[in-house]
Order: C-alpha cells, then sequence, then structure tokens
C-alpha cells in the first residue's frame, strides 16, 4: 500500500530545514573563522579556512541528499 502524503505546508517545512541547514553549515564555520582571527590576529586565515570548510561540508551535505531515492525524505 502506498504510504499517504504529506501535507504541503509539512513538506515545505522539511525543505525549509534542510535549506537552513546547510545555510549554516556555509555561514557558521567562515563566522568562527572571524572569530578566531579576530582572537589570534591571524588577518583573514581562519576565516578562509573556515570557509572553505563549510563549503566542502555543505557539498558533502548537498551531495548526500541528491543521492537519495525517490520518496525517501529521511524518515
Amino acid at each position: 500500500m502506498k504510504k499517504p502524503s504529506r501535507s504541503p505546508a509539512a513538506e515545505a517545512y522539511h525543505w525549509v530545514s534542510i535549506v537552513t541547514t546547510i545555510t549554516l553549515e556555509m555561514v557558521l564555520p567562515a563566522y568562527g573563522g572571524s572569530l578566531l582571527d579576530k582572537h589570534w590576529s591571524t588577518g583573514s586565515t581562519m576565516t578562509t579556512i573556515g570557509a572553505c570548510l563549510g563549503m566542502l561540508v555543505a557539498i558533502t551535505h548537498l551531495l548526500q541528499i541528491t543521492k537519495k531515492p525517490p520518496g525517501s525524505s529521511g524518515q
């Protein structure tokens, strides 16, 4: 038997949470690097490292999402 589909609002909240998570994965490491740069006076070295790390994590997450089989929304 086919599972009942979720309401459009539930589906929208699901995608909003995914987009928010990926955005935070990109932004927070760069922000943390910025704080470390100010604390250690390292120019923009840690910000660059944090931004690269954040992009790597976000891209990995996006690739995992695209490899999920159709119909499996993480439930």
